[in-house]
């Protein structure tokens, strides 16, 4: 028997499923960075692990706001909250190593500050938290790509 672990809230939900699979969300730096790293492991083989690691990272935070949307009794599907169904049209496609990194630390920028805003409007605890996980990806990530634009002198 499935138990509650998140009551029902609209609100909530409509929060979650954009950052999940808004336009601009989870979902859609997860396939951006999984185009790059298909790229990279032809053109710039000593970046692999860096974009490896994002995509295992966003795959989980993936993983975590999918689940949370369906405990609260919503729907997992890659659309907004608005129902706007995501497309490979929106995946921002570069090939330039120093135009992705660049991109990267701009929409992981944009991400922090989306989740930190997410979590100062959401009063349950236990979304707080596992936004809280989200959110530390996030910066790890920040910081692994901002280390290494500087170590490849991409700058």
């Amino acid at each position: 028997m499935k138990q509650d672990v998140f009551s029902k809230n609209t609100y909530y939900e409509g929060l979650l499923q954009n950052l999940y699979a808004g336009s601009s969300g989870c979902f859609v730096f997860f396939m951006k960075i999984f185009y790059q790293y298909n790229q990279i492991a032809v053109f710039s083989q000593e970046n692999i692990e860096v974009f490896d690691k994002m995509i295992q990272s966003e795959l989980d935070n993936c993983k975590i706001l999918s689940q949370m949307i369906v405990e609260m009794g919503g729907d997992n599907k890659f659309f907004s909250s608005s129902k706007k169904f995501l497309s490979g049209a929106n995946v921002e496609y570069c090939k330039n190593i120093g135009q992705i990194f660049m991109s990267d630390i701009e929409t992981l920028e944009l991400h922090v500050i989306e989740v930190k805003n997410l979590i100062s409007k959401i009063e349950n605890f236990k979304i707080r938290e596992k936004l809280k996980t989200i959110l530390k990806n996030k910066q790890e990530n920040l910081i692994l790509l901002r280390k290494n634009f500087f170590k490849n002198n991409l700058i």
